[in-house]
C-alpha cells in the first residue's frame, strides 16, 4: 500500500529537460522538470582550449554563460537535485552564433595581406575575424577590371568603391555611459551580440539588449549593411569650390559616374543634401548593383559607431582626421590605423573629423509648425535649403519629433540612433536639430579638435558647405 501525499510521491521522480539558446556571446540554459520539485542546479560549462566554468547552488532553472567566444562549440552540463536528495544530469552542446554572413552581390570579397589588398575565395580563405575585430572589407571594381581569386589590387586604378561589413546586432548600453565607463569622458564598452535576421524583437528584452534599428531597412529585415569605408570623394569635383557641383536632383545624374569611395584623396564636398542624395542614387542606379545603395541615415551611422564601442571594435576614443585637405584616411590610412573603427586597416575611417557627415535624418516636426519653411518635399520657400523638389521613400531618412534628442522618436529615445544614449561621450560635440536647423550631421570635422568624434552630432540647415561631405551604405535587400 502507498502511504504519503502525492508531493511526497512525486518527490521521488525527477523527470528533467534542457533547452539552450545562444547569441555570439552568450548561452542561455532553461531547465524543464516535469516532476520532482528540484531544489538546486549546479551549472557548466567547457569548450576548447580547456576552457570550463562551474556555477554552484543556484536556485534557479535558467543561467546565462557570458562574454564566450563567438561562432564556438561549448557542452552545457547541469546537474538538478530534488528535495528527496535525488540527483539527475542532463548535457547538450551548442555553438555559440557566428556574424552574419556578408551579402556580397556585386561586390568582390578582399582581404589586407602582405601589405596589398587580395581577392580572397570566401569558401576557403578566411576574410574577417570580429573576435579579433578584424572586419569584412568588399570593394567594386572600375569598369573593364576583372580581378579573380588571388590576385593583388592597385586601388588607385582598379578600384571604384571599398565598403566594410557591419553584421546584424543586439546591443546593450549600461546606463549611463556603458559597460566599465565611468562619466561621459571616459566611456566603457556597449555590449554586442550579434544575431540573424530571424531575431526580431520590440523594445528591450529581458537581458537588456535591443535589436539595433539600423538593419531594418523600410519593411525588410537585413543580416547586415555595407558601409563605405571612407568618405565619398570624386574623381574631378572633388576640388571643386562651386556651390552644388554636382548638379544631381534625380536619380540619373551623370556626375555620379566620377563617385568615389577611396582612401587619400578629398572628400567631395560644398553640395546640399539633395544634391548627394540623388547622386548616390544615381550611383546605385547606373552600376545596377544588387542591393540599394543610399546615403547614410543617422540610424546607420550609429550602427558603426556602436559596433566601433564595443569588443569588436576599437573600444577607445577614435583619432581625429586633422588633414587640411580633407585626405581621407588623413592621407595615409594604412599608417592611420588609429582612426579606423577597429584599430586597424579592416576598419571604418573618416568617422572622426575630415569633414562633417551629412546623414539622412530632419526634424519633420519644424516644417509642420513654422509656416515660413514649409514641407522639405517640395517648398518653393527660400529657406529650403536641402533643396529636395518631392518626397523621398521613408526609408532613406530618419524623421525626429522632438528637439529634445531624448523624446526626439514619438516622445521616446531613438534607440540606436548615437543622440543621447551617448550623448557627449569622449568630450564629442552633442547638439541636435531645432527648427532652423532641421537636418543632422556627424562627426566633426578637421578644426574641431576634441569636440569631433564617431559620437559628434551637430545641426545644420541642409545647404552647400566647405566641411560638408557624405557617405554611402549599400543595403544588400531581396
Amino acid at each position: 500500500m502507498l502511504k504519503g501525499t502525492v508531493e511526497d510521491l512525486l518527490a521521488n521522480r525527477l523527470d528533467i529537460d534542457m533547452i539552450l539558446t545562444s547569441t555570439s556571446s552568450s548561452i542561455s540554459i532553461e531547465i524543464i522538470t516535469k516532476e520532482g520539485y528540484p531544489t538546486d542546479y549546479i551549472y557548466q560549462i567547457t569548450g576548447p582550449d580547456d576552457y570550463k566554468q562551474e556555477k554552484n547552488n543556484i536556485d534557479k532553472s535558467t543561467y546565462t554563460f557570458e562574454e564566450l567566444k563567438i561562432d564556438t562549440e561549448y557542452s552545457i552540463k547541469v546537474t538538478v537535485k530534488n528535495k528527496a536528495g535525488l540527483i539527475k544530469e542532463i548535457t547538450k552542446a551548442i555553438k555559440t552564433l557566428a556574424p552574419a554572413e556578408p551579402v556580397l552581390g556585386n561586390l568582390k570579397p578582399v582581404v589586407y595581406k602582405n601589405n596589398n589588398w587580395v581577392v580572397v575565395d570566401t569558401t576557403k580563405d578566411k576574410w574577417y575575424d570580429y573576435e579579433n575585430k578584424e572586419w569584412a572589407n568588399a570593394v567594386i571594381l572600375n569598369d573593364g577590371i576583372n580581378k579573380t581569386v588571388g590576385e593583388k589590387l592597385d586601388i588607385e586604378t582598379d578600384v571604384r568603391a571599398m565598403f566594410v561589413w557591419i553584421p546584424r546586432y543586439e546591443y546593450k548600453i549600461e546606463e549611463p555611459y556603458g559597460k566599465g565607463g565611468v562619466s561621459a569622458e571616459s566611456p566603457g564598452e556597449i555590449e554586442i551580440n550579434f544575431i540573424s535576421k530571424d531575431v526580431v524583437y520590440e523594445n528591450a528584452n529581458s537581458s537588456g539588449y535591443r535589436v539595433h534599428p539600423a538593419f531594418t531597412f523600410g519593411t525588410e529585415e537585413l543580416n547586415g549593411i555595407w558601409v563605405g569605408k571612407f568618405e565619398t570623394s570624386h574623381t574631378t569635383l572633388s576640388s571643386s569650390t562651386t556651390e552644388n557641383n554636382l548638379g544631381c536632383s534625380d536619380n540619373n545624374c551623370a556626375n555620379a559616374d566620377g563617385l568615389r569611395i577611396l582612401p587619400n584623396v578629398s572628400s567631395l564636398r560644398y553640395n546640399n543634401i539633395s544634391n548627394s542624395f540623388y547622386a548616390i542614387q544615381s550611383m546605385d542606379n547606373r552600376l545596377k548593383l544588387s542591393g540599394d545603395l543610399h546615403q547614410m541615415k543617422n540610424g546607420e551611422w550609429g550602427a558603426v559607431a556602436y559596433l566601433a564601442q564595443s569588443k569588436y571594435g576599437i573600444n577607445k576614443e577614435i583619432e581625429i582626421n586633422d588633414s587640411s585637405t580633407y585626405l581621407t584616411g588623413d592621407g595615409d590610412y594604412i599608417t592611420n590605423v588609429n582612426q579606423s573603427t577597429t584599430g586597424n586597416i579592416t576598419g571604418i575611417y573618416d568617422m572622426s573629423g575630415g569633414a562633417w557627415e551629412r546623414v539622412m535624418a530632419y526634424y519633420e516636426s519644424a516644417y509642420n509648425t513654422t509656416p515660413d519653411l514649409k514641407l522639405p518635399w517640395g517648398s518653393t520657400s527660400t529657406t529650403n535649403y536641402a533643396g529636395f523638389t518631392s518626397q523621398i521613400p521613408s526609408k532613406y531618412y530618419d524623421s525626429y519629433t522632438s528637439t529634445t534628442s531624448a523624446e526626439a522618436c514619438g516622445g521616446k529615445v531613438c534607440y540606436g540612433h548615437s543622440l543621447s544614449e551617448t550623448a557627449g561621450w569622449y568630450g564629442d560635440y552633442s547638439y541636435f536639430v531645432y527648427f532652423a536647423e532641421p537636418w543632422v550631421n556627424r562627426g566633426g570635422c578637421i578644426g574641431d579638435g576634441a569636440s569631433a568624434g564617431v559620437f559628434a552630432s551637430h545641426r545644420y540647415y541642409g545647404d552647400p558647405w566647405y566641411t560638408y561631405s557624405f557617405r554611402a551604405v549599400l543595403a544588400q535587400t531581396t
